[in-house]
């Protein structure tokens, strides 16, 4: 993955976010409870390697920047856990890079959890980028019927209350399993199965395939990630037209190194 120097993103008419009530208050601390963080959490050392920020980081304002971001993406959302959708103009971008630390950024607060599922398979290197066993199965193990149970493509990242869902290692057909109903029932099932769960999709770039227009509608929230000095205002604006205005979030612009 290829840190970026920071990321600015477009401001936009913001939404009040919706109250918590105490009923769901009581399930949300129960389901953080109830989550296993048995694993080894990887040490900040190795973290930065691999791009992540973390609560610890010297460099505290890459954290404030990620922080500001998911706060601003946030506020656009009157749900308590929108699901979220980071992609790019074009690869290069840093969307990856975006997703992952935004998921990131949403585990460091204690009262919430974040599950980051990969759907660049063109692209996929979640499971080698968080050491992941290599048997360990993902999306297209689960379209392809290789697992049944969500619960076994839902790996650990050495993050506490940061999950992973990898691309996997079965026959990736990207636009055809995500216009499946299983796709469908697979994003229903997670947004019921916690209260305080976000789930962020890591899509493929916007221009030069159907896949992350597929994916825009299951999110909530959509980001845009433009590298900067990478693309003329009429690509970024014909890529953001391709994308439901009712769930557009903004544009971050990438400041790559």
């Amino acid at each position: 993955m290829t840190p970026g120097k920071r990321f600015d993103v477009l401001a936009r008419d913001t939404v009040p976010a919706d109250s918590d009530a105490g009923l769901v208050e009581h399930r949300r601390r129960r389901s953080i409870a109830q989550m296993d963080e048995s694993e080894q959490l990887l040490p900040s050392k190795i973290l930065e390697q691999r791009g992540l920020i973390h609560a610890s980081m010297r460099n505290s304002g890459q954290v404030d920047r990620v922080r500001e971001l998911r706060s601003n993406v946030l506020t656009r959302s009157t749900l308590r856990t929108p699901v979220l959708m980071v992609t790019g103009v074009s690869r290069g971008c840093g969307a990856s890079y975006l997703a992952r630390n935004l998921a990131a950024s949403i585990a460091l607060d204690e009262e919430r959890t974040a599950l980051l599922m990969e759907c660049d398979h063109r692209s996929a290197t979640l499971a080698s980028d968080f050491s992941l066993p290599d048997d360990a199965s993902g999306l297209s193990d689960l379209f392809g019927g290789g697992v049944r149970d969500l619960s076994s493509v839902i790996h650990p990242s050495g993050v506490e209350r940061l999950r992973l869902i990898p691309a996997g290692r079965g026959v990736r057909r990207g636009p055809e399993h995500f216009a499946s109903i299983r796709m469908r029932a697979l994003v229903k099932e997670i947004r019921e199965r916690y209260d305080d769960r976000y789930l962020i999709i890591d899509a493929p770039p916007v221009l030069g395939a159907p896949d992350a227009r597929i994916l825009s509608e299951y999110a909530d929230l959509i980001i845009l990630v433009v590298g900067e000095g990478r693309h003329r205002p009429e690509v970024i604006r014909r890529a953001a037209d391709t994308l439901p205005p009712e769930r557009f979030a903004g544009v971050v612009f990438n400041h790559l190194p």
